[in-house]
């Protein structure tokens, strides 16, 4: 999920690169180099997930090997497999967001990019949006174990608005690319 946030990021990031600081471009330029920097940051931030992903999950797992003799030792074992989850929900839900936000440069470059390269905005675009999807289904794959069913329903419901709120933007930049095609 956080690499195809990334790549989406970097689909934009290049067309606002190539699109900008030419000649005709000075009107947006200023719009698309931000843009390549804030996609750039992205982009960073989600490399950076994958690794996160899979720590969060090793916390989880740590938890699991501790010792459960005891009483003590259950309740301790307990809490720190319910934090280990919520940690693993934590990082993918994340990547969800991030990749939201790469949706939302893209839609920024694919109105002020270079109409030659907006294709290449469509397809980041969707690549983005699999950013959103699969963070959110490591999310929710995750909740089945955690009991705290308040925090549950809070994350399920964020997911929600974050799926439709990425989908109804996704649809949007689509329809502005085809559109221009």
């Amino acid at each position: 999920a956080a690499l195809a946030g990334a790549l989406g990021a970097s689909l934009s990031s290049m067309v606002s690169n190539l699109s900008a600081n030419n000649r005709g471009s000075e009107k947006v330029d200023e719009i698309l180099n931000e843009a390549a920097d804030k996609c750039q940051g992205i982009k960073q931030k989600l490399v950076k997930a994958v690794d996160d992903d899979t720590n969060a999950f090793n916390a989880y797992m740590d938890a699991r090997r501790m010792p459960h003799k005891t009483d003590e030792q259950k309740d301790a074992r307990h809490k720190a497999m319910q934090d280990g989850l919520k940690r693993a929900v934590y990082v993918p839900f994340d990547t969800a967001r991030l990749s939201f936000e790469a949706i939302k440069a893209a839609e920024v470059v694919a109105q002020n990019g270079n109409p030659a390269s907006i294709t290449d905005v469509g397809v980041g675009a969707q690549i983005a949006y699999t950013g959103v999807l699969g963070g959110i289904y490591n999310v929710l794959i995750n909740l089945k174990d955690i009991e705290d069913d308040a925090f549950n329903d809070k994350m399920r419901e964020e997911c929600d608005n974050l799926k439709k709120d990425a989908y109804k933007l996704l649809g949007s930049i689509l329809e502005f690319v085809e559109s221009q095609l």
